[in-house]
């Protein structure tokens, strides 16, 4: 063993990164083109990936791209992620004298660039966050950029499966619940009197909660980034109102980049007070209100996930397929692990839906037509019924006029 810990680092690739649809060719195939890699925490070193691979550290994640959820554990226990019920990771890299490991979970790529989309970018990080506080994991470390190389001969590495997570699945036995920051008042301009670059920021980053929402939603950050900027030339002029210089260029783009990025990135809440859908009393304890708005919210990820299950295997039914946990999880998009969570779901596809309205009746004979009597006109009188009410049809025609006089 002493001889492989004083190998050399760049050590030959491991045979696993040449399988095709191994997690191994995986870490080749996602890797950056030009990746940083070293024999140390920095990797200074910028190489192409195919050897990158022989280094002991390396760049598995590309710029503006994650395709993996790495963990930093600064304990022995590689196993946690068992005593929590989360879902096997794709690699075990370990040490092999300290006992601390790398897990590396597969994911489908989230694009992280400026002109990215900023909910799954949130939504992403809310899961490593979640599952890095279960694994006790550096909170800090947020994949990489460099971690372990998996099949390096400085470590021991496992690899369980070569499955891909979507973050959904990663994220059903996980609390995302999150404090949104409410602002219910303006600047206080009073307090920033004494500095034009405090009262610049005061009076525009209000402008900027305003509108991120929208520029959000159908927008990207350049042109939200545009907005403020332009604001804070509008806000500007100190010449003209407080008869001092105005602010240099320079400075008004470094308040207006700052305002942009953390707005973008953090803020959530609205000038007004809401309660969200639970419409909950903010009389009650921030723990209790968080703990159950994560309660509902977990309730209604499992009845979607319900729904789509259900509807596979009636789609699987309905051709005449076997009911597997690998086509249903195929066919509704999920995962096999998560659908033989729902053996419940899938028995009750199985059974009959189809339940008659009412029970079939035998055929009886028509009885027979009862004599015109006194009640002519009104309804014949059913076998075995000994006293009924009928109805009497109104009159027509002539009947309808009264009488004439004499």
């Amino acid at each position: 063993m002493s001889n492989l810990i004083t190998a050399a680092s760049t050590a030959p690739a491991h045979p696993g990164y040449y399988q095709p649809a191994s997690a191994m060719s995986r870490i080749l195939e996602e890797a950056s083109y030009l990746a940083r890699c070293s024999d140390n925490k920095t990797a200074m070193r910028v190489r192409p990936r195919e050897y990158a691979i022989r280094y002991p550290y390396m760049q598995v994640n590309r710029p503006g791209r994650v395709s993996w959820l790495v963990f930093d554990l600064d304990h022995t226990n590689s196993l946690i992620w068992e005593e929590h019920g989360l879902p096997p990771p794709n690699f075990i890299v370990r040490n092999r004298n300290s006992g601390n490991s790398h897990l590396y979970y597969a994911i489908a790529p989230v694009c992280t660039t400026e002109r990215a989309r900023e909910k799954p970018i949130l939504y992403m990080k809310a899961v490593y966050d979640s599952m890095a506080a279960l694994l006790k994991a550096d909170p800090d470390y947020h994949s990489g950029p460099v971690a372990k190389t998996p099949g390096h001969p400085w470590w021991i590495t496992t690899e369980l499966h070569n499955h891909v997570y979507d973050l959904g699945d990663l994220a059903e036995e996980l609390d995302l619940a999150r404090p949104m920051p409410l602002w219910s008042k303006g600047p206080d301009m009073d307090a920033v009197s004494h500095s034009r670059h405090c009262t610049l920021f005061e009076r525009v980053r209000f402008y900027a909660y305003s509108i991120v929402n929208a520029e959000r939603a159908g927008g990207y950050f350049e042109s939200f980034y545009s907005r403020v900027l332009a604001q804070c030339h509008n806000d500007n002029r100190f010449r003209t109102r407080e008869r001092c210089n105005d602010l240099p260029l320079s400075s008004v783009r470094a308040t207006a980049k700052s305002i942009a990025r953390w707005t973008w990135s953090h803020y959530r809440g609205s000038g007004d007070y809401h309660r969200g859908v639970m419409e909950l009393d903010r009389s009650l304890p921030l723990e209790e209100r968080q703990s159950l708005a994560a309660k509902r919210t977990h309730a209604v990820r499992q009845n979607q996930t319900a729904n789509k299950i259900r509807g596979a295997c009636r789609q699987l039914i309905a051709k005449g397929s076997h009911l597997t946990y690998t086509a249903i999880a195929l066919t509704a998009g999920v995962s096999r692990q998560t659908v033989a969570k729902y053996k419940a779901v899938i028995t009750e596809a199985q059974s009959p839906s189809v339940v008659p309205l009412r029970p079939k009746q035998t055929p009886q004979t028509t009885p027979a037509a009862q004599p015109a009597g006194p009640n002519h006109g009104a309804e014949p009188i059913k076998p075995g019924v000994k006293d009924a009410v009928y109805q009497v049809p109104a009159p027509t025609g002539a009947a309808l006029l009264p009488p004439l006089p004499d």
